[in-house]
């Protein structure tokens, strides 16, 4: 199986996809008996769950979404304190996690001890694809320890036997002691907080981050990480050996996706737990994994018992980078693009935020940083050219007019979308320790 952590990784996708289709039935018959919520919802869709026999037959079945979840949490008890969504006793609960409620009110997610333990089995598939391995020490940057990326996180490190140090949610001076101290390995935060490392660290240090002991670099908390000039700069400034990706959400299973050493797309790592879709996010019709196609990422969890969902619809929509790879895995490879939830309409075109940053980053002088500015936080379609914060490289000798120009021509080649650039000073553009705002309303 060469490297994979695991040999499902290995075996062919049309072999997982009949692996899932067995395990589809019983999971439905689980949601039919143990869900108040897909109780209801299949006598308001007028479908028998019996008839939801096949992969075939669920692309037939409505989706699930953020708003259902939040709806079903608004009304609760002691018995059911995750609302009808919740399918399985308070008592029989393991852990309960949340959002991080940066698109709305936070939702909780519960899960019993084996849905903890089929987690952490994923968890570690997809950490030891990203580069991490037993005898890393990995400094671990995330301090909220409620969201997806907390907990279980530090949980599925340490089940892979690497000595995991909780360093985040306290100064980055102390964050910073404890790499150079304890020799780390590995840094594990988002791809935001990298970046702001990057750029505030070497004050603190007296040096720059080049010279810590770091040699690899683990994203996650939103796209970026993909971008190549992101992705060269983090390697640059660190000096590190990798700088790799990953992607889940606390709904279905924390971490799904991460890159291998081909550092170009995130593979799959649900084989087994999750069945995964693509869609189109305007008609819903289900595409094929493909090289090249994009289209939204919807899960329909298969062994789920204490918080569980049928085709839920993510918001994560992402470009299939490749089927095959040479490092032997067998899953689709995905960079993402963007979430619905963030897409702009541009004269009827949809234009996410992450692409109009990834385009500008490619024109000489310009740094990969840039934000949308709104009038309003409501602000989704324009007509107008769209207002776009970008930062001009000081150490470049190119005319900011120039610059500018270029910016221009080069959005409206690639996207067909005409930007407003303003040049800001990096300082304008927060980035932070969870996630980076894309899009930022005009002071």
């Amino acid at each position: 199986m060469g490297d994979a952590y695991a040999s499902i990784e290995t075996r062919p996708w049309t072999e997982i996809k009949r692996l899932h289709e067995d395990l589809l039935a019983e999971q439905i018959e689980y949601l039919a008996t143990e869900s108040g919520f897909y109780r209801d919802r299949f006598n308001e869709w007028e479908i028998d769950p019996a008839d939801i026999d096949s992969l075939e037959a669920l692309r037939d079945v409505p989706f699930t979404t953020k708003d259902d979840e939040r709806a079903c949490q608004e009304d609760t008890d002691a018995e059911r304190p995750l609302g009808d969504h919740q399918a399985a006793p308070t008592e029989a609960l393991n852990r309960t996690i949340s959002s991080s409620g940066t698109t709305g009110k936070p939702t909780y997610f519960g899960l019993t001890d084996a849905d903890r333990r089929k987690w952490n089995e994923v968890l570690q598939r997809c950490f030891y694809t990203a580069g991490i391995r037993p005898e890393d020490t990995v400094i671990f940057g995330v301090g909220q320890t409620m969201v997806p990326g907390g907990t279980p996180y530090f949980e599925g490190l340490t089940e892979l036997g690497c000595n995991v140090v909780p360093a985040g949610g306290g100064t980055t001076d102390r964050l910073l002691s404890a790499i150079t101290d304890l020799s780390g390995d590995v840094l594990f935060t988002t791809t935001s907080h990298l970046r702001y490392l990057s750029e505030n660290a070497p004050e603190l240090l007296g040096h720059d981050v080049d010279e810590l002991p770091l040699t690899k670099l683990i994203g996650g908390g939103g796209p970026g990480i993909a971008n190549p000039e992101i992705r060269r700069e983090l390697a640059e400034e660190w000096n590190a050996t990798t700088v790799r990706e990953i992607m889940g959400l606390g709904d279905v299973i924390a971490c799904l996706w991460a890159e291998c050493d081909q550092e170009d797309g995130m593979h799959y790592h649900g084989q087994g737990h999750v069945h995964v879709e693509l869609i189109d996010p305007e008609t819903g019709k289900v595409t094929p994994f493909e090289e090249g196609t994009e289209g939204e990422l919807v899960y329909t969890p298969l062994q789920r018992e204490a918080t569980p969902l049928l085709r839920f619809r993510s918001g994560d929509v992402v470009r299939v980078t490749g089927t095959e790879c040479p490092c032997g895995r067998t899953s689709p490879k995905i960079q993402c693009i963007g979430r619905t939830d963030d897409m702009l309409i541009y004269k009827g075109m949809n234009v996410f935020p992450s692409a109009l940053r990834d385009v500008v980053s490619d024109v000489d002088g310009l740094l990969p940083h840039a934000q949308v500015v709104v009038p309003d936080a409501d602000k989704v379609h324009f007509e107008e050219p769209i207002p776009l914060r970008v930062v001009v490289d000081p150490d470049s000798n190119r005319d900011t007019d120039k610059i500018v120009d270029d910016a221009i021509s080069m959005v409206r080649s690639r996207l067909k979308v005409r930007i407003d650039p303003r040049p800001a000073d990096l300082e304008s553009i927060e980035l932070s320790e969870y996630k980076a705002d894309l899009v930022v309303k005009d002071d």
